[in-house]
């Protein structure tokens, strides 16, 4: 298996290119961010789980609790993607 790591400055530089080469945009290296350090926004989901009418909650067959993906919310979060930060994506051989 093989990885790539890249640096938050990487992955700004690499943003930068890509706004030029596709979108036409020519945005200043001290301009990718108008903050300190860009952010990463994901959502994570709040289950909800389904009940019988007396309360109790409806198991599967393997004694699990069953998700009722209809009254399930999401929560949006943010990470700073600082300096110090880094990515890493995980390639298949």
């Amino acid at each position: 298996m093989s990885k790539l790591t890249f640096f938050s400055y990487e992955v700004q530089e690499a943003m930068r290119m890509y706004a030029k080469e596709k979108l036409g945009l020519d945005i200043p290296e001290d301009n990718i961010s108008v903050h300190d350090h860009p952010s990463i926004e994901y959502r994570t989901p709040i289950y909800a789980y389904k009940k019988h009418k007396n309360g109790k909650e409806i198991k599967d067959k393997y004694g699990c609790r069953t998700v009722d993906w209809d009254k399930t919310k999401y929560k949006t979060q943010y990470i700073d993607f600082d300096d110090d930060a880094e990515i890493t994506f995980y390639l298949g051989d």
